[in-house]
């Protein structure tokens, strides 16, 4: 199942239980605090779904910038050949603990 579809679902999944619970079960005294609890459950499922299908979720991570010495092939051309870049160990991947 594709990203959007899947983060869609769990959206109205959500948007169900939540309108579920609070018309369903909220009135039933003794079924209260579960009503509370699946309306709390309900409103994080709606968060998480919007936030799959917007992509804010992948915005979260901390972005992995190439290395500026040797544009992140993780090479650099030395006296004999291609060496390991020396600013990055060979990863190609920027660290912001280099010098």
């Amino acid at each position: 199942m594709e990203r959007k579809q899947r983060s869609s679902l769990i959206a109205i999944f959500g948007i169900v239980i939540f309108l579920g619970s609070m018309f369903l079960l909220l009135p039933l005294v003794e079924y209260y605090l579960l009503a509370l609890i699946l309306m709390f459950v309900g409103v994080i499922m709606i968060g998480i779904g919007s936030a799959m299908f917007k992509n804010f979720d992948n915005s979260l991570d901390q972005p992995a910038e190439d290395c500026y010495y040797c544009n992140g092939t993780g090479r650099i051309d030395g006296l004999d050949g291609p060496v390991t870049c020396a600013r990055c160990g060979g990863t190609g991947v920027f660290s912001s603990d280099s010098d």
